[in-house]
């Protein structure tokens, strides 16, 4: 069992800084945005404003520096005169403010600093300038950041982490060319997926060794704004449950031109492995309730995963975890590639309504629960085809399977959740969990389900 401990939970670091108010400078809108949203998770009720130095429409680059705040995050600094001259008209602007003989003199609020890679090396010369803190534009963690501005806000005095700690290196293929990004506090031990939409890689925490796994949603560059905007709406929701049916984030940053996640490391293994090894009926049953209330918490934030399949449901001792969120949409909305226009999911698992493109919701995963279900209980799929096309074209038009007579009392679970109309299936996963609750007591003392049925797949 791989419990994250409470800092590893990015808990807030004090409820008495949740009135913070905090200004994040930087030129590119999708960073912006994901910084804001990293801090809002450890004070949501802080007042951030998110300035532009660059645009006509807000604040001049020389007017930024007279914002009244607590602390202040500034991006785009690529020089040592940049970001001496940043610290400077910082000072300037607070000594302005001192227009009469008996004013108090006026401190500047503190000013992290997030540079470029080769300004590291001076990173102690822009503390001693007067920076708060400096940290890595390309390579920054979730951690460090809400670290700086604890420290600023409380001491104004640079954290110990920043542009001097420790940082791993990743490669990996963008579009044919060699990618290599280093993120803050961990280091690769290997690639465990490659694929179009996401690098994902198993990692040991430097400071400990403590595994984790890492993803960089590829296809989601923090400069595309509707990528970057989902990514940010679900890592906030999904922040929030703590683990609850769902992936622990021990981390989260921005390595290069993508924000990441680093995962807690479920070694128990994932359902795929458990349908090979084979399940009694019972035992399916077991596993497919605590899928349901998974979704069912999931669900509650209006999101549906849309990739519910078992390799991406995992176990943390004998509770169900879902993982993998790259494709998961508010209700109403269509898990669909913007520039190919190809429908995302596994076709194995899809649902009619997602298969077609439709707009989709919570029903759509609990077809997915259903035919899982149905392959837990038989050791094969409902439908089956030699590609992608074949496999949704029987989603949609080929009547639902039978089971097998031994467990043919189970028929109405797969019929109701395999429907070919949401508006038929279930109406909730909780709905479902407790349809199952007469079956689940009648296999339970069933001593003659003691044969595992195994999936080949």
């Amino acid at each position: 069992m791989n419990l994250p401990t409470a800092d590893d939970r990015n808990s807030p670091p004090s409820a008495s800084a949740a009135a913070l108010s905090i200004a994040v400078i930087e030129g590119s809108s999708g960073y912006r945005r994901v910084l804001t949203s990293y801090i809002q998770t450890a004070w949501p009720d802080a007042k951030i404003e998110a300035i532009d130095p660059y645009s006509q429409t807000m604040r001049g680059a020389g007017i930024v520096f007279g914002t009244q705040c607590d602390v202040m995050v500034l991006g785009g600094i690529g020089t040592r005169a940049e970001a001496m001259s940043a610290l400077a008209r910082l000072r300037a602007n607070a000594q302005s403010a001192d227009t009469t003989p008996e004013a108090q003199p006026t401190t500047p609020p503190p000013l992290i600093l997030l540079v470029s890679p080769e300004l590291a090396s001076q990173a102690e010369q822009l503390r001693a300038a007067g920076a708060a803190a400096v940290l890595h534009k390309d390579a920054l963690s979730r951690q460090s950041l809400i670290d700086a501005i604890a420290t600023a806000t409380r001491t104004a005095q640079a954290p110990s982490t920043g542009a001097g700690a420790d940082f791993g290196k990743f490669t990996f293929a963008v579009d044919g060319e060699q990618v290599a990004l280093a993120i803050e506090r961990f280091a690769c031990v290997k690639t465990l997926a490659s694929n179009a939409m996401s690098q994902v890689f198993l990692a040991e925490r430097l400071a400990d060794g403590k595994r984790v796994v890492i993803k960089v949603p590829v296809a989601n560059p923090y400069h595309d704004a509707t990528g970057v905007q989902r990514f940010c709406d679900r890592y906030q929701f999904i922040q929030g449950l703590d683990g609850d049916g769902v992936v622990r984030y021990v981390d989260v940053g921005i390595a290069g031109s993508w924000p990441y996640v680093v995962l807690e490391h479920l070694s128990a293994g994932d359902l795929r492995q458990r349908m090979a090894a084979g399940l009694t009926t019972a035992q399916a049953l077991t596993i497919i309730e605590r899928l349901a209330i998974s979704l069912a918490t999931f669900h509650g934030g209006q999101f549906a995963h849309m990739d519910v399949k078992p390799e991406n449901i995992f176990f943390r001792d004998d509770d169900v975890v879902l993982i993998d969120f790259n494709i998961s949409t508010r209700f109403g909305n269509v898990a669909r590639n913007r520039e190919t226009q190809e429908v995302l999911g596994s076709p194995f698992y899809m649902s009619p309504e997602q298969g077609q493109g439709l707009p989709a919701d919570h029903r759509s995963d609990l077809y997915s629960a259903g035919v899982i279900l149905y392959e837990m209980l038989t050791g094969n799929r409902p439908y089956a085809g030699d590609n992608s096309a074949q496999v949704i074209y029987k989603h949609l038009h080929e009547e639902i399977p039978l089971l097998p007579k031994r467990i043919r009392d189970l028929q109405p679970l797969i019929d109701h959740l395999l429907a070919k109309s949401p508006d038929e299936r279930y109406g909730t996963a909780s709905a479902f969990a407790l349809a199952l609750r007469p079956w689940l007591a009648k296999y339970a003392g069933d001593s003659s389900d003691s044969a595992p049925v195994k999936s080949t797949y």
